[in-house]
């Protein structure tokens, strides 16, 4: 199968995050339980006075009960971690300015007020994310949102926002809190007709999505399909998307993602498809878009045959997945394409990123740990790269398949370089076999799992990746999108 979306246009470029994750440790402005240090505050204003100063969340609430209030972590101390619960019910605004980056590792609860952050502020490279239990929450969508010059429109539920996204098709939306979709089951995606704007979730999550669509040639998810859209910083979990008909595009995320931006966002659950569709854990066709910093963990189910099923993407078409991985198990029918992470590369980069489950494929099936084929094809404009990456997990197939321990097929020589699999856990021991038609691919190897577990394999960077004994099962975990707990 080769994907039926075909647009002339190029692949998006990557952007870097020069993020240093939930602890930067070096230089940072903490909000906290401990007691404030080297800190001054002047008319609404907080600032460092040294590379490492605290600023005592109690001590910040009280003065947002009186005033507006700035923290600018300055040239000196570049970044701001928010280490402790803050909450306030004024209507006064809290601007947090860092100098590069902003940690959010616990809630932000705001009943009545605003707030403002502003990221890269005389730095570079820096942005905000959410780890741990961080998270922000506004009790009144009519509070104001300003991120980065940008004023937000709040949203309570999924039909608030597909009513402001019809309106408005190319504005900025986000998440005001977490909501459950337990009473709802959609027979297409709640979001359609082509999202082009910005939907932040701001940490939050939405649960028990269900869409089952019996509807030929349909993309389904939360969206539709998403044009030069971004779409950061939300979990869908316990979501069950089924795919009825054939030819559709299924996922939890978007069944189809074009010229579009998916940062720091997650899905757990189930996804079923269809004959001849295009499945993915988190998006069912990446086309000239990025994935980046985001995982799956959902059971990818195709149960019809001539498809494409990938843990994380289904279809990677002149497209990046960056810094991210799939955890969940994956199964595809026959004939078909099927990937623990990705399950056709097209023309697509993959780097620093990985695949833990199991994949299986039908009869007459391309199956790879990772990408299920990866084709360079020539008469495009970017080409295949598969770098710095790995899988773990058991790959298996019916008769007439191709299996690899890391990619399934190798389509016009479609360049890796670093990349791995484990001999022991993959059932795919023979070292030549990397890739299942070509011997000895060049840029695949395979390690047992006591080297991997040893260190980080060569051509992996520490400045992005770690191996801790007690973390992702002792195998390499990404620093800026560590694995659930």
């Amino acid at each position: 199968m080769r994907s039926a979306y075909i647009f002339g246009a190029v692949m998006a470029a990557g952007v870097g995050t020069g993020f240093l994750g939930a602890s930067s440790a070096d230089a940072d402005v903490a909000i906290s339980d401990k007691l404030t240090q080297n800190m001054t505050c002047t008319d609404g204003t907080c600032s460092p006075t040294a590379k490492k100063a605290v600023l005592n969340v109690a001590d910040l609430a009280t003065m947002l009960s009186s005033g507006d209030v700035k923290i600018s972590s300055g040239e000196q101390a570049l970044d701001i971690e928010i280490n402790a619960k803050l909450s306030w019910a004024s209507t006064h605004r809290l601007t947090l300015d860092a100098y590069r980056s902003i940690a959010f590792n616990k809630p932000l609860d705001i009943a009545g007020g605003a707030l403002t952050i502003v990221t890269n502020d005389g730095g570079t490279g820096g942005d905000f994310r959410f780890f741990k239990r961080g998270r922000i929450k506004f009790a009144n969508t009519s509070s104001s949102l300003v991120i980065n010059k940008q004023h937000y429109t709040l949203v309570k539920s999924i039909k608030q926002l597909g009513f402001d996204i019809r309106r408005d098709p190319h504005g900025y939306y986000a998440l005001a809190g977490s909501i459950s979709l337990a009473k709802h089951l959609y027979s297409a995606a709640p979001l359609h007709n082509g999202f082009a704007g910005i939907f932040e979730g701001l940490g939050n999550t939405i649960s028990n999505l269900t869409v089952d669509s019996a509807t030929f040639g349909e993309s389904i998810g939360l969206f539709d399909e998403l044009s030069t859209a971004t779409i950061r910083d939300i979990g869908l979990t316990s979501v069950n998307i089924i795919g009825g008909s054939t030819n559709q595009g299924v996922a939890p995320l978007a069944g189809l993602s074009q010229l579009s931006t998916i940062m720091n966002c997650y899905a757990k659950g189930q996804v079923t498809s269809g004959a001849s569709s295009l499945a993915g854990g988190l998006i069912g066709l990446n086309q000239f878009g990025i994935v980046r910093n985001s995982y799956s963990l959902v059971a990818v189910i195709n149960t019809g045959d001539a498809s494409v099923v990938g843990g994380l993407v289904g279809e990677n078409d002149q497209s990046t997945v960056v810094e991210s991985y799939a955890i969940g198990s994956i199964k595809g029918g026959d004939g078909t394409m099927v990937g623990g992470l990705v399950g056709y590369n097209h023309n697509g980069a993959i780097s620093d990123s990985y695949a833990t489950g199991s994949v299986e494929g039908g009869t007459n099936a391309f199956v790879g740990g990772l990408v299920g084929s990866n084709e360079d094809d020539p008469h495009e404009t970017t080409k295949s790269m598969i770098d710095s990456s790995y899988s773990v997990g058991p790959v298996t197939g019916g008769s007439g398949s191709l299996l690899g321990g890391l990619i399934g097929e190798v389509v016009n020589k479609a360049r890796v370089k670093d990349s791995y699999w484990d001999l022991d856990t993959s059932g795919i021991s023979d070292p030549s076999q990397g890739a299942g038609n070509v011997q000895n691919d060049k840029g695949i190897t395979g390690l047992t799992t006591a080297q991997f577990l040893a260190g980080l394999p060569k051509g992996f960077k520490n400045t992005i990746w770690s191996e801790k004994p007690t973390l992702n099962g002792g195998f390499p975990y990404l620093d800026n999108n560590p694995p659930p707990k």
